[in-house]
């Protein structure tokens, strides 16, 4: 780690450990596949004649990953928490909290785009949740539905335009740069959350958590993956509107008076017999 600026609001240390919790939980836990696609019907919907293209700003990293982009390989899965639904208590015409999650499916590529998402949780703070609202879990049923016999050759889950400042902090204190201004350029910096204590801290965040319980919980079609981290930045000039953003924004001016926006790309690899959830070698 390079950062030696206090870290606003975050105790490393304390990630670092929920890392490491959840590294165990990768390796270790049984597979807990409880939804069915049918269960969407309760309070979603998914949005039609959406035609999404990949943010542009990707363009060559797709390219270099072998990702295919057109049109006939994108599969979008915009799924919107805007119906009433029955609660965990049987509660019938529970009012819909009006979060989404907006994601991008690219079976060939083996690839989904975290496009847009705004958690239940957070858009409607204090109010019933529907049974089925985790991302892990909507995203997985989207992913299933349109990679059909291929959901288990998923290997890249990409978060873009990152403005949840916690992730945001975390990523400037590890590198030690100034607010905003995490100059990070493909090909970035990766960071293994079994090797390193930094992998263990961004896999602690909310960014993280979601894909550590994505592939914990379908482990029987995925088998063991742990999610390696490689962080980059874009600069505004580059960048559409899109954003992956849950519960805050940033907007900052680097110092040349554009915007540099945050990216986590997370490679799935395959656990081998030296991944250990208590292995030792942290930087």
């Amino acid at each position: 780690m390079t950062g030696t600026q206090p870290l606003p609001s975050i105790d490393f240390d304390s990630l670092v450990s929920v890392g490491e919790k959840l590294v165990g939980m990768i390796l270790c836990a049984q597979s807990n596949d409880q939804w069915r696609t049918e269960d969407l019907q309760n309070g979603w919907t998914k949005q039609k004649d959406v035609d999404p293209d990949p943010p542009e700003e990707l363009e060559s990293v797709l390219n270099q990953l072998r990702i295919p982009q057109s049109r006939e390989f994108i599969r979008p899965a915009f799924m919107d928490q805007d119906k009433p639904f029955v609660d965990s208590n049987g509660n019938p015409d529970t009012p819909a909290t009006g979060g989404y999650y907006h994601n991008i499916m690219i079976p060939f590529g083996h690839a989904i785009i975290a496009n847009a998402n705004f958690f239940p949780k957070y858009k409607a703070p204090g109010k019933s949740l529907p049974p089925l609202h985790h991302w892990s879990d909507v995203v997985w049923l989207s992913w299933a539905a349109e990679a059909g016999n291929g959901a288990k050759n998923l290997r890249y889950i990409f978060h873009s335009n990152i403005i949840t400042q916690s992730t945001r902090d975390l990523l400037e204190y590890i590198r030690g740069a100034k607010p905003d201004n995490l100059n990070l350029p493909w090909p970035g910096v990766v960071y293994d959350p079994v090797t390193t204590k930094e992998g263990k801290a961004i896999l602690a965040t909310s960014h993280g958590q979601r894909v550590a319980y994505l592939l914990a919980d379908h482990s029987d079609v995925l088998g063991r993956r742990v999610p390696v981290a490689n962080v980059i930045t874009v600069s505004s000039e580059e960048m559409d509107d899109g954003n992956d953003g849950m519960d805050g924004s940033s907007d900052s001016d680097s110092d040349d008076g554009s915007f540099l926006y945050y990216y986590i790309l997370w490679e799935l690899r395959e656990a081998t017999g030296a991944d250990t959830p208590s292995q030792g070698a942290l930087s």
